[in-house]
């Protein structure tokens, strides 16, 4: 079999090639595909000493262009996953299926994403309040993943009784410590249907620790909630609470998350369609 890589000599240093990949011409080494030559300048080193590289031709660099797509992609898959544990469905949540894209609520979260880098410096976070269904949840799953995609970092999207019943689940096993360190380490934690959770004081003094370690860390957190604002702005007499709330209002700032029931319309939509489909032509 006839050997396909060859050796020439380039100002007195030798050069091996794929002859499959690579043709000689005036003294250099070339690309078949592109024809980019693929041989560098001599190099001194060591003294008198010379050495040649493999430059890159065009063919190496559109390569190595959708490695890098390909990296990306898998990067922004696998942290989405990790974002949206329990709730797949949400990471296919954007900006741009949004119904009113003008709504100021919008315009407020995409330029939480447009500017992160500089308000989590400052840790500042979002709280969105409002209504049952009308898209909190949504709209914090968009942020999560435009972020993801724009800047490649961690995000977490978890409800309080979730990340309770992870603790729970580890029993002995888990260091709460260590387990409040990794949420508080995330880039940005997205704590979804606050107040949804049990008002126990061991439920209490776990959803402080999460905060807390949040505030500690100086890391960004969207809260999204059913709470009526002011029982959170104007304090409560009930300590457990107000040691919570002290917390989110250093940490986020309100917005109002306003419009009909979305919840309800998509249940009517899919009844009408469920209608049709039973119905059909009569």
């Amino acid at each position: 079999m006839e050997d396909k890589i060859k050796t020439i000599e380039i100002d007195g240093v030798e050069f091996p090639f794929n002859l499959d990949k690579a043709f000689e011409k005036d003294g250099h080494v070339y690309c078949r595909e592109c024809e980019e030559r693929i041989d560098s300048d001599p190099l001194n080193y060591l003294g008198n000493k010379k050495i040649l590289f493999r430059r890159q031709c065009k063919c190496d660099r559109e390569e190595e262009s959708l490695r890098k797509v390909k990296e990306e992609a898998d990067h922004i898959r696998r942290f989405k996953e990790e974002c949206f544990l329990t709730s797949r469905n949400l990471n296919s949540c954007t900006f741009d299926k949004l119904i009113a894209p003008d709504r100021q609520e919008v315009i407020i979260a995409r330029n939480f994403v447009k500017n992160f880098k500089e308000l989590s410096k400052e840790n500042n976070g979002l709280i969105f309040h409002g209504n049952v269904g009308t898209g909190k949840t949504y709209l914090a799953a968009c942020i999560a993943n435009k972020i993801i995609e724009d800047y490649q970092i961690r995000v977490k999207m978890r409800n309080i009784p979730q990340i309770i019943n992870d603790i729970e689940k580890g029993g002995f096993d888990i260091d709460k410590n260590d387990y409040y360190r990794k949420l508080s380490s995330v880039s940005l934690l997205i704590l979804d249907d606050f107040g949804i959770e049990r008002n126990t004081e061991y439920v209490n003094e776990m959803v402080y620790q999460i905060i807390n370690t949040r505030y500690e860390s100086k890391k960004p957190t969207i809260i999204s909630t059913n709470i009526p604002l002011d029982v959170i702005m104007n304090g409560s007499n009930d300590i457990d609470k107000e040691r919570i709330y002290s917390r989110i209002r250093e940490m986020c700032i309100p917005v109002k998350i306003v419009g009909k029931d979305i919840r309800t319309e998509l249940g009517r939509k899919k009844l009408r369609k469920t209608r049709d489909l039973l119905l059909g032509d009569r």
